[in-house]
């Protein structure tokens, strides 16, 4: 298995308020989505080839990695659902004693809609941070 880094978190936690707080949520959102766009270029791309297996791949592979309680299926035959039991990031800062900005479960739902809308693809995020838990819903939708 690969080498995890997962204080990575930690310093996205950190980095999230930083944003917030100096550029306001607004600022801090088109971040996201700028980072989105570049980051997951090849998601995307493989998203818009290949279909929501191409999703289910990449959740698969980074939830293994991290090791997540989680569970990741078809609904419908045309909704792929993510349901993060337990949520690693959030685990791992809480053991650790990191801050859990605010916005951490929300920059989830900023990125996943992002990737998904320059696919194609919608998304709904159910998070609750608090828990450290959430569904992730994705299907066919929006403009391509």
């Amino acid at each position: 298995m690969a080498n995890v880094h997962k204080d990575f978190h930690g310093c996205f936690s950190f980095g999230l308020r930083f944003l917030t707080a100096n550029y306001g949520p607004e600022e801090t959102e088109a971040y996201l989505r700028r980072t989105a766009r570049n980051v997951y270029a090849p998601l995307i791309e493989a998203l818009r080839m290949r279909g929501l297996p191409a999703l289910q791949d990449h959740w698969n592979n980074i939830m293994t990695l991290e090791g997540a309680d989680f569970d990741l299926h078809f609904e419908n035959d045309d909704t792929l659902v993510l349901t993060i039991h337990k949520c690693p990031a959030i685990s791992h800062m809480r053991e650790f004693k990191y801050d859990v900005c605010e916005g951490f479960c929300e920059s989830t739902r900023i990125v996943n809609e992002e990737i998904c809308a320059l696919a194609g693809y919608v998304t709904e995020t159910e998070y609750d941070q608090a828990a450290g838990r959430c569904v992730q819903r994705f299907r066919k939708g929006g403009a391509e």
